[in-house]
């Protein structure tokens, strides 16, 4: 009897395969297009837990650099440090991308008006298409904050360059010497980017803070955050001319929404050595010597010649403390950078101060009182003493006007002023009646 054999059945084997579930593959699709966008907005995001990769991007080492978030309310980080075995410092600046510009600046007053600034932003996609530029922030419209001026010391070797990366910019830059802790961010208005000229259109927001110093160079340090934005006091000083959208008044900005977080770092800013900034010392000495010692000298010789000798040797010293502290005003003042009136300003100090130099060397010529050349010598002297006092009081209003202080500093010292005058006044009637 013939046997049979049958061929196994191959396709009923292939269909007994075990499929996956439908439900697993539909969770497995959403968990891939869960993971897709996450990836995608953690490569474009930034932190100071991420390390910072630009590899050949930058033209200066970027590893070990001190981080922290400078900006948060704008999602600005800053990074910064030294290098070893020199004076130079690295900063890199990391902010989303909003198609408008970004900007550092280094303040020795902690207000944008008088800053040294480096801005970048990109215009499109490949090589050549970022700029970062310095300017000086020397005033609150677009015209008076040039491009490629300012008193910051860039390392010609690495030019201030811009990368964008994600949805970020970093600007990066190195400076020479020690960098002043006092700093303000900007950011610029979206899809606006500075023309031909160079000149920044009014910024968007603007904020300022403190960085730390000690300790850069090995990792550690950091520095304040800037909070809030809108330093209204300087009314859009990176090349705008209106309010920012946070502070609507005056000094608004520094009182409340635009308050300057300090740190230990921040009462000793380069470059000045002291708590006072070089600006504000050279208004102090005036103040002191044009402003207050030498009117007063002025009326005890007016005043007091009934207590003989007393108003002599009082109206030589206030009048030579005067002189002595004037002198150091001045040459305080010439330290500072001739920019727009101040060449003015420092003009009128100029001819006060010959006007004072006049009266010293008419000391040395004081005729005797019984002489006829001693009518001439007064009526000298106390006209060049007159324009000397006039100017001076006047070149102080000037100075304050033009250093932006708040208006505070001019009312108290024209307070100070109209009750010298009005006393001034009382005493000469008094004097002219008796």
């Amino acid at each position: 009897m013939a046997r049979i054999t049958r061929a196994p059945n191959r396709l009923a084997t292939r269909q007994c395969t075990p499929r996956p579930p439908l439900h697993v593959l539909v969770v497995a699709l959403c968990l891939a297009s869960s993971y897709l966008p996450s990836a995608s907005s953690q490569s474009a995001a930034d932190s100071c837990s991420n390390g910072l990769s630009l590899g050949s991007l930058v033209p200066f080492n970027t590893t070990g650099l001190v981080c922290f978030q400078a900006w948060p309310s704008q999602d600005f980080i800053l990074r910064f440090g030294k290098a070893a075995g020199n004076n130079v410092w690295s900063f890199v600046l990391s902010a989303p991308d909003n198609g408008g510009y970004i900007a550092i600046g280094f303040s020795p007053t902690g207000r944008m008006v008088g800053s040294s600034a480096v801005a970048g932003w990109a215009t499109g996609a490949g090589a050549g298409s970022s700029a970062a530029r310095q300017y000086y922030l020397g005033g609150t419209s677009s015209s008076s904050c040039p491009p490629d001026q300012g008193k910051l010391a860039l390392v010609a070797a690495a030019r201030p360059t811009v990368v964008s990366k994600g949805s970020r910019l970093y600007l990066a830059f190195q400076l020479a010497g020690q960098p002043l802790t006092d700093v303000v961010y900007a950011v610029g208005p979206t899809g606006s980017l500075p023309g031909s000229n160079g000149l920044l259109p009014q910024h968007q927001d603007m904020a300022s803070g403190t960085i730390s110093l000690s300790g850069s160079g090995s990792g550690t340090g950091g520095g304040s955050p800037a909070t809030g934005g809108g330093d209204g006091d300087d009314d859009g000083g990176e090349g705008g001319e209106g309010k920012s959208k946070h502070g609507d008044n005056g000094d608004e900005g520094d009182e409340g929404k635009g308050e300057r977080s300090t740190s230990p770092a921040s009462s000793s800013r380069s470059g000045t050595g002291a708590f006072l900034s070089a600006k504000r010392r050279h208004g102090v000495l005036a103040v002191v010597s044009w402003g207050a010692m030498v009117p007063a000298g002025v009326a005890f010789a007016r005043f007091l010649k009934r207590f003989d000798p007393f108003w002599f040797y009082a109206h030589a010293v206030a009048q030579g403390i005067g002189f002595v502290v004037g002198v150091l005003a001045v040459v305080a003042g010439f330290r500072l950078d001739d920019e727009g009136p101040v060449a003015a300003h420092k003009a009128i100090g100029v001819v006060v101060l010959v006007c004072a130099c006049l009266q010293v060397m008419a000391v040395l010529a004081w005729p005797a009182k019984e002489t006829k050349a001693r009518r001439y010598w007064n009526l000298y002297h106390h006209s060049v003493g007159r324009v000397a006092v006039a100017l001076g009081v006047a070149n102080v209003f000037y100075g304050l006007s033009l250093a932006n202080e708040r208006q505070e500093w001019s009312y108290v010292y024209g307070v100070f002023i109209g009750v010298f005058a009005v006393v001034y006044l009382v005493l000469e009637e008094w004097r002219r009646r008796h």
